[in-house]
């Protein structure tokens, strides 16, 4: 288990009161509070570094060779999302298999949002991909000292794992994704016909035939044979995966996220080498962040 940002220790404690310090290690960037949680539990394993920078396939073969990581933490407000697009990079080789933490409301919203809503956007596709996502319940402010402005949730993920991953992708890089779902919701009122056609043009060699021929329905988005499979065994996620031909003239919010891998599809192609392909080190998070 890995407590991401513990501070002076205050959740610390108690995890250590119920699971020990053997199996238990925390990422900590303030000198002063790794001093603080070194002075304080000799035998605790503290690790003075950047959540933000931290390789974390390369800390769980240090740390639980045999495991994926538990992760475990209050997320700071003005990184959260970055924390969690790097957990999704590290799942790619399934070194973080779930994270429970607490985070502002609105982006813990934003994880488990509907299509069609004001809060369903990048992370909401990302995360109903990568993992079982699951808002527990919501935390009142007062519960914390200094008391912060706005509310906070509990949140649960359990990554999907590598495996699962790339069943679900099919043979679409998730760096493909990535751009696609990112150039989408940059214009969210827009519809995809429009928000879409700059990466269709950088594609096609800016052949506006055949760019206009797949946003007007003309190329017909065919169910690939792994895809279809797995819906007619029932798969829920393979179930919802078929991209509506009016897709052009929809808006990113009314596409659900296993749709966005079709799309994805259709724009970029795929790997022929649907079960071993590279996923990535570093796709959703900043380059800036960790290595890769």
């Amino acid at each position: 288990m890995v407590e991401l940002g513990p501070g002076p220790g205050a959740l610390t404690q108690v995890l250590i009161e119920r699971y020990g310090t053997e199996n238990f290690s925390c990422i900590e960037i303030d000198q002063r509070a790794v001093q603080v949680l070194n002075e304080r539990h000799p035998t605790l394993d503290v690790i003075h570094s950047d959540v933000l920078q931290v390789d974390y396939p390369t800390l769980q073969s240090s740390l639980s060779p045999n495991s994926p990581l538990a992760v475990i933490g209050n997320l700071p407000y003005y990184i959260t999302s970055q924390i969690l697009f790097a957990l999704a990079d590290a799942s790619h080789s399934t070194a973080v298999r779930t994270a429970t933490v607490t985070m502002q409301l609105e982006v813990g919203q934003r994880l488990v949002a509907s299509t069609s809503t004001k809060a369903y956007g990048i992370l909401s596709v990302a995360f109903q991909i990568y993992a079982d996502t699951r808002l527990h319940f919501k935390i009142p402010n007062t519960v914390f000292y200094p008391k912060p402005k706005v509310e906070s949730c509990l949140v649960g993920m359990s990554f999907v794992g590598e495996d699962e991953l790339r069943r679900r992708l099919d043979g679409v890089r998730p760096s493909d994704l990535r751009r696609v779902v990112q150039m989408s919701f940059q214009q969210r009122r827009k519809t995809l016909r429009s928000s879409l056609r700059r990466i269709l043009m950088e594609v096609h060699n800016g052949d506006k035939n055949k760019v206009n021929d797949i946003v007007t329905g003309g190329r017909k988005v065919e169910v690939p044979a792994g895809v279809k499979a797995r819906a007619e065994g029932g798969d829920k996620f393979a179930i919802q995966q078929e991209l509506p031909e009016e897709w052009g003239s929809m808006r990113p919010e009314e596409l659900k996220p296993m749709q966005f891998i079709e799309l994805t599809r259709l724009i970029y192609g795929e790997e022929e080498d649907k079960e071993n392909y590279e996923l990535g080190v570093k796709v959703w998070r900043k380059l800036k962040h960790g290595k890769g």
